[in-house]
């Protein structure tokens, strides 16, 4: 099993990728502060949601740790894993699809789409919620391993104890 700062660092492959989302709240706080910017509609998708991108943060956050080609490969993994769901069930209200430059800025106009792409807001996306969900449930009770433990080592026992006292983990 992965040490804890393995778990973190393919988590945040997965995650770190819509740090480029953050121009929304540039875009919305702008007009009050006297100007107006479309980062969020230019740049979202774009540097950190291609092939090059997965790579330099697969490597940056395998660095730190032991099993460092485990953790490259994983977090790679988790990468495309968030590419993958943000084709299948990513599109807005409006119908716009967010297309994926995968082998950006080396060939920047090839985009990948799908057609049948749900939206965001999708019950789809509300289930597969629930599933990963689940999947955590029963990761936590039998490798006695929860979400928490990103957030702080005494966050995570003070939930494993509240899971002790409920019966909930097997000893």
């Amino acid at each position: 099993m992965l040490n804890r700062r393995s778990r973190i660092a393919i988590t945040a492959a997965g995650v770190i990728p819509d740090l480029d989302g953050l121009g929304a709240v540039v875009d919305e706080l702008g007009p009050y502060f006297g100007y107006a910017t479309t980062l969020y509609g230019d740049y979202h998708h774009v540097f950190a949601h291609n092939l090059f991108a997965g790579v330099l943060l697969a490597l940056a956050v395998a660095l730190p740790c032991r099993k460092r080609l485990t953790v490259f490969l994983l977090s790679l993994l988790a990468f495309h894993v968030h590419l993958l769901c943000d084709i299948l069930g990513s599109k807005g209200p409006d119908g716009y699809q967010w297309p994926i430059p995968y082998l950006y800025p080396l060939i920047p106009e090839l985009e990948l789409t799908w057609s049948g792409q749900w939206e965001l807001s999708s019950p789809i996306n509300s289930l597969v919620g629930v599933v990963f969900f689940v999947i955590a449930l029963v990761i936590a009770r039998y490798r006695h391993v929860t979400f928490f433990e990103l957030f702080s080592k005494r966050f995570e026992a003070i939930v494993y104890k509240a899971g002790l006292e409920r019966g909930f983990f097997k000893t």
